[in-house]
């Protein structure tokens, strides 16, 4: 079965989410920002504006993943591009009390403060999300997009950073992606308000 890359429409935002949600749905953090079915609607919606503003803004990029045979996406990238496009000014997100704005926002800090350190600011792309269904994993499309990603950034001279899950990182090596920086936060278990659990990620940086 074979696939191709292309920069999706606008309808396909909401299959996106679909696919996002899927992705993530193991995800610790995800649970910990997004911890009920009133918040996870929420961020259903807002991610399919967030893929309306990075098929529309050229200091944005989105690819997906299509199945040539069926439609289905099985995949998508997204990242933003800094110091080689002129940046908008963004309004700061609205999140309603559904959501728990303390680990958004403590997560945005740590992130971002591990980017300057590693790439200050020198011209990048920044990969936020790289999801794939579960249902069509270890086809080659994350790669695939990846490497797409790491072509177009290497034609601007532009490192490619992200930050990895824990169970990501070997698979961003082998695209050569290194650590430069180790993240952790205490989260609340899924379903829990209190935080007790260690959650890791990894800053990883790709250069040309």
């Amino acid at each position: 079965m074979s696939f191709e890359i292309v920069v999706p429409s606008e309808n396909d935002a909401p299959s996106m989410a679909s696919v996002h949600l899927a992705a993530m749905d193991p995800n610790l953090l995800m649970h910990a920002q997004f911890p009920n079915t009133e918040s996870l609607e929420f961020l259903r919606g807002w991610l399919c504006r967030e893929t309306l503003d990075h098929v529309r803004n050229d200091d944005k990029g989105v690819l997906i993943a299509r199945d040539t045979d069926t439609g289905k996406i099985l995949s998508f990238v997204k990242w933003a591009i800094h110091g080689l496009r002129q940046t908008r000014s963004e309004a700061e997100d609205e999140f309603p009390a559904c959501c728990r704005r303390e680990y958004l926002d403590s997560y945005a800090a740590l992130t971002k403060e591990a980017r300057v350190k590693v790439l200050g600011d020198k011209p990048h792309y920044h990969v936020s999300y790289l999801c794939t269904d579960p249902k069509f994993g270890g086809r080659g499309a994350a790669s695939g997009l990846l490497r797409r990603v790491q072509t177009e950034a290497a034609a601007e001279n532009a490192a490619v950073i992200l930050e990895a899950t824990m169970n990501a990182v070997t698979f961003y090596e082998r695209l050569g992606f290194k650590v430069q920086e180790k993240l952790e936060m205490t989260l609340p278990a899924r379903g829990s308000s209190e935080p007790t659990e260690l959650y890791e990620e990894r800053t990883m940086v790709w250069a040309p």
